[in-house]
């Protein structure tokens, strides 16, 4: 409902160029969604304004014609904040995937309606989201026990800043490889490389990016199949709510099961929006989201005390 509803009034106003925005906005849905009522609204209230800064970042990039190179640095910057914003504020699904899907996707697509109307459609989206994650209070009132609220431990600083500089390498060094061998979209590049970030410090962070590509890929034949039928407006968004759906509900516990689901919408909204051929579109997303996902494993083994291990590991592999 959280998509599905502003999907809907875009429709109705006949402002289906404004698509991507409510889309982005509606996946504030996804914080917070296993923490109780009062803090959730905290933390989805600071993901939402996060999220109308970036989508309004993005749509100016849009409107402002920037370079390839101008978004990788854009999108650099970006990342490296949000990741430090994200940390600090300990919102959840951690790090700045999402936002970094939102400002990459806005500022690639083409635009042509004003700032104040993306900002509008994205803060309605937004508020959307945060009404309907609120609206379970009613039920939990009288349900669950009242839970006290705990101090948050003091930030470890250290500990964000460098995790910030693993998102900056990674997108950097992403999109950077991605321009120069030239598939055609390098924000997938940049997305595919933040996704693994999130778990660097985890002995399973290389199987996590193996799983993030495989998402991918299977994402990619389900959306070879969907971009067949020439659905209605009124039935791409009711589908594109669907989509979101299952990847809402698998994003918190394994984001490659949610690339599944999240891959098609990513794909699908170009039907409101784009005149790409699909089977170009499907192919670039398979090769960057590689490009990307490797590139993160690099990093991750460069910069974490893992990484030693996995070079033995693959050493080791490779003799025999």
């Amino acid at each position: 409902m959280g998509l599905f509803i502003p999907l809907l009034v875009l429709i109705l106003l006949g402002r289906t160029d404004l698509t991507l925005c409510a889309i982005f906005g509606s996946l504030t849905g996804v914080f917070g969604r296993t923490e109780p009522h009062w803090r959730r609204l905290r933390h989805q209230t600071q993901s939402g304004v996060l999220m109308c800064l970036t989508v309004v970042a993005g749509v100016s990039m849009s409107i402002a014609g920037r370079s390839d190179w101008e978004m990788v640095a854009a999108a650099t910057l970006v990342a490296g904040g949000i990741s430090v914003a994200a940390d600090r504020l300990r919102v959840r699904p951690a790090g700045p995937f999402t936002y970094i899907f939102a400002f990459t996707a806005t500022a690639a697509a083409p635009f042509a309606g004003s700032i104040g109307e993306a900002a509008l459609a994205v803060a309605g989206s937004v508020l959307t989201a945060v009404l309907l994650g609120v609206a379970g209070r009613l039920h939990a009132r009288t349900h669950t026990p009242r839970l006290e609220r705990q101090s948050a431990p003091a930030p470890d600083w250290a500990g964000i800043w460098v995790h910030s500089g693993r998102y900056v390498a990674a997108v950097a060094a992403a999109g950077s490889l991605a321009l120069v061998l030239g598939p055609g979209h390098s924000y997938w590049a940049m997305l595919a490389a933040c996704a693994p970030i999130a778990a660097a410090d985890a002995a399973d962070a290389p199987a996590r990016a193996g799983h993030f590509i495989l998402g991918t890929y299977a994402g990619v034949l389900l959306s070879a199949l969907l971009l067949q039928p020439d659905w209605s407006p009124v039935q791409l968004a009711i589908l594109l709510a669907l989509l979101q759906l299952g990847g809402e509900i698998y994003v918190i516990r394994h984001y490659g099961l949610a690339m599944v689901f999240l891959t098609p919408v990513a794909l699908l909204m170009t039907g409101f929006v784009s005149t790409q051929p699909a089977w170009d579109l499907t192919v670039d997303r398979a090769v960057e989201t590689t490009i990307g996902a490797l590139v993160a494993v690099v990093v991750i083994a460069l910069t974490t005390g893992n990484g030693a291990k996995w070079m033995t590991r693959m050493r080791l592999a490779a003799t025999r």
